[in-house]
């Protein structure tokens, strides 16, 4: 019984300091590009993006912008730009330390994680980059194991930025179209090639699930 008032009351707090920025970027909303770079780097951070309710928080941040504040361009623009720096920094962490990352919390208490994102990289190469960005259960670890590996930097940064846009497309059109809905206007706003990009992120996202798929059902 007092475990679960606690948690009501852990959950409340949460969502009243999730409330508070809210309110805040409604006002100050120069800042909300920056703080969707910020969370987009969040999310794809080794470790740290296994703890944040990332895909909710830039959903949010997407429906906010959509409402007016900050156009499509601007949201790819940010997201584009923390993911592709939040992989980076796993990526040289792992380079710079190698198996001691496997000593770090929380990887020392499951140890499977960083072997299946090894067991994916040597499958997929330096395509994993690109697949591991849409593949739940290796998403958080690829870019550390591909550093810990000593996947070469060239090849790694092109897949790393190659991926990241349609990473940004997917992850925020949906909170963006979702907050453009209460505002019409706001859909008629986004640019011809805007909805071709979506269209093409949405059918890339496609076929990597059918190519990973695929390539697993022939092991």
């Amino acid at each position: 019984m007092l475990l679960d008032t606690t948690n009501k009351i852990r959950i409340t707090m949460e969502l009243s300091y999730f409330d508070s920025i809210y309110a805040w970027l409604e006002v100050h909303h120069l800042w909300l590009g920056p703080v969707i770079g910020v969370a987009a780097f969040l999310e794809t951070l080794v470790a740290v993006g296994l703890l944040l309710p990332g895909v909710a928080i830039l959903f949010a941040l997407g429906a906010l912008a959509g409402n007016g504040l900050l156009d499509i361009v601007s949201v790819y623009l940010w997201a584009f730009l923390g993911a592709a720096l939040g992989d980076a920094v796993s990526y040289q962490l792992g380079y710079h330390y190698h198996n001691r990352v496997r000593g770090w919390w929380p990887f020392y208490k499951h140890t499977d994680w960083l072997d299946k994102g090894e067991r994916f990289i040597r499958r997929f190469g330096v395509m994993s980059i690109a697949f591991g960005r849409f593949v739940g259960p290796v998403r958080p670890v690829v870019p550390v194991v591909a550093g810990m590996l000593n996947m070469p930097p060239r090849q790694f940064y092109i897949a790393n930025l190659m991926s990241s846009v349609p990473w940004a497309v997917v992850y925020m059109t949906p909170g963006f179209l979702a907050g453009a809905a209460v505002e019409l206007d706001e859909i008629k706003q986004i640019p011809q090639w805007g909805w071709w990009l979506m269209g093409a992120a949405c059918l890339l996202i496609v076929m990597i699930i059918w190519i990973v798929k695929t390539l697993r059902e022939k092991r």
